[in-house]
């Protein structure tokens, strides 16, 4: 009665290959050699602007200002720059690029060159540098053997400009008379902290005084005593473990009370001990 019906078979059509995934989504053709393009593009991109920034001649340093200085010719500390410009840095570079001058280098340099307190070099754009000095100011004037130099309060020796006679009235004067320089390598005086503090303290102290004068102050391989030499008057040893103002004190009693005006014929005056004071020649 009823006939077998089968089910008729749908060929493949493997041939044209037009096979679609629903799951899957088609690759785009052509994007590979899209992001090719932008590739090469930021790489030029990158190449032009190395270029620009390093070895351009628009970044070319043309002008150097110092400013802070009062006693240091500006013009030598200009040369230092130009002669560390013509330096090479990174091994194909010139320091004449404003981006690769070393500028702490040349700080360094400089402030170790003059002695300065500090010294900071600023780029001033697009071609110049800017130099901010700062000079160490005079406290004293340091002797060792024929030669007097100006001295900053932490000790440190400033050989430019030289001394003037007329600066020798002016600021206290140290002189060294132990058998070795006082001097390291960085021109600074190396005596212990607490003979500079006594030093200053005293000599300042002394500044304010109309009844004596000092001449100098001598330093010298006697432990803790410095010695100050008095105009028209003795030599005077100081302890420099023991108050400045109190030493002082006692000496000016002393002068008052027992040497009265024959201050200039003392040879030395002792005031190490605390209220022992040895004098001599001896006036009893």
């Amino acid at each position: 009665m009823f006939k077998n019906h089968r089910p008729k078979k749908i060929r493949q059509d493997y041939h044209r290959k037009n096979l679609a995934n629903p799951f899957f989504p088609r690759k785009k053709k052509g994007k590979s050699g899209h992001s090719l393009r932008w590739l090469i593009f930021f790489a030029l991109l990158l190449i032009l602007a190395g270029w620009f920034f390093l070895a351009s001649s628009f970044w070319r340093l043309q002008a150097v200002t110092v400013i802070g200085l009062t006693r240091i010719s500006t013009a030598e500390i200009e040369q230092i720059i130009w002669s560390q410009a013509d330096q090479s840095r990174y091994l194909i570079f010139k320091q004449s690029n404003i981006f690769l001058f070393d500028r702490e280098a040349a700080a360094q340099t400089i402030a170790s060159e003059y002695n300065l307190a500090g010294a900071v070099v600023e780029r001033s754009w697009p071609r110049a540098l800017r130099i901010q000095a700062q000079e160490r100011p005079y406290a004293f004037i340091f002797q060792e053997g024929s030669g007097f130099f100006h001295t900053s309060a932490d000790g440190y020796v400033i050989k430019e400009p030289t001394v003037v006679d007329e600066e020798l009235n002016k600021y206290p004067i140290l002189e060294n008379k132990n058998e070795n320089s006082l001097l390291d390598d960085r021109d600074r005086i190396v005596i212990k902290e607490d003979y500079l503090n006594f030093f200053l303290k005293l000599s300042e102290q002394l500044a304010g005084q109309t009844e004596v004068r000092a001449d100098k102050f001598i330093i010298d391989q006697e432990l803790n005593m410095i010695t100050v030499k008095f105009f028209d008057g003795p030599a005077v040893y100081f302890n420099v473990k023991n108050d400045a103002g109190e030493q002082l004190e006692r000496l000016l009693l002393v002068k008052k009370e027992k040497i009265k005006d024959n201050f200039s014929k003392m040879n030395y005056i002792d005031l190490r001990y605390g209220d022992r004071i040895f004098i001599n020649p001896d006036l009893n």
